[in-house]
């Protein structure tokens, strides 16, 4: 278990806490729950941090997916809060002024956000099967999926550095054995991915990186894929960051998918733009009957002067 860093800083790790406590203010039910952190007397567990989870946004879950590290500063960013409450606690910070003017903003706020979702979130029968079907047929030809290739690859790391003139010796020296073991007979591109390759992530899947659309692919390797057959082994392929060996293991022409392919994706853009729809209907007959006025002489006010 680490310890919190004392170098982060302080606002930077509660205003990450902050992302997370709407959904730790119960205790965790299971008393069998692992402890994911401490500090002192306080600790953050699994079931708590699942529920904090629940609550983040679908930008907050990609980050987390990108960046796996930033959950465990997530979980120290809650015991700092934990900590930290405790003392305010103590000082009966609570009642204070600030606390009770910062917190009715805040519920202004959530109560406002909340009822525009209430009243612009489409009913559970929408879209009905009529609805999705009409919509797929008049946007068929949008649905179209560029041509895929399922990668795999063997990467030998040799970044190149300002200045650089010609590759690292060293790493020139473990391309060299690895493109002698794939020319052996009996040379198998799996294992020699799990055991040489240099990029941890599709190591630990033998090699494979998975299904690519085209647009995806970097130019570099995008250039050989043409020529290339199933199960072809491509040369080294040198870019920025070392060189790249690349395997294919199927490829996927283009292709519109069915409704039942992309039913779920379809019926969450139906109903979010449905919602979108009603959110901006409603906000507009409520600003036909309260226009908007700004002053601008006043508001001008605000603006922070101007320095040499």
């Amino acid at each position: 278990m680490q310890a919190i860093d004392s170098q982060t800083p302080f606002r930077a790790i509660l205003a990450a806490a902050l992302i997370l406590t709407s959904a730790l203010s119960l205790p965790a039910e299971d008393e069998g729950d692992e402890v994911l952190g401490k500090a002192g007397a306080f600790e953050v567990k699994l079931s708590e941090v699942r529920k904090s989870l629940d609550s983040l946004g679908e930008a907050e879950r990609a980050a987390l997916v990108r960046e796996p590290a930033t959950l465990n500063q997530y979980v120290r960013a809650l015991l700092v809060q934990q900590v930290v409450l405790s003392e305010a606690k103590k000082a009966g910070w609570e009642k204070s002024a600030v606390v009770a003017e910062r917190m009715s903003a805040l519920r202004d706020g959530v109560v406002a956000s909340t009822f525009i979702e209430s009243v612009s979130t489409p009913s559970a029968a929408y879209p009905t099967a009529t609805e999705l079907a009409e919509t797929y047929a008049a946007n068929r030809e949008t649905f179209l999926q560029p041509k895929a290739w399922r990668l795999s690859q063997i990467f030998i790391s040799a970044p190149r550095e300002p200045g650089m003139v010609q590759d690292p010796p060293e790493a020139l020296a473990r391309l060299k054995s690895v493109t002698a073991d794939l020319e052996a007979e009996n040379a198998d591109f799996e294992t020699l991915a799990e055991t040489k390759s240099e990029e941890p992530a599709s190591a630990s899947r033998r090699g494979e990186i998975g299904w690519l659309p085209e647009p995806q692919i970097h130019p570099a390797i995008r250039a050989i894929l043409p020529e290339m057959k199933l199960g072809d082994i491509s040369e080294p392929v040198r870019m920025d960051d070392g060189w790249h060996l690349i395997k294919v293991l199927d490829i996927r022409e283009p292709r519109i998918p069915t409704l039942e392919q992309i039913r779920e994706p379809l019926v969450k853009q139906m109903r979010e733009e449905r919602a979108r729809a009603e959110t901006e209907s409603f906000l507009g007959g409520l600003l036909n009957e309260n226009p908007i006025a700004i002053n601008e002489l006043v508001i001008s006010r605000l603006m922070p002067a101007a320095t040499n």
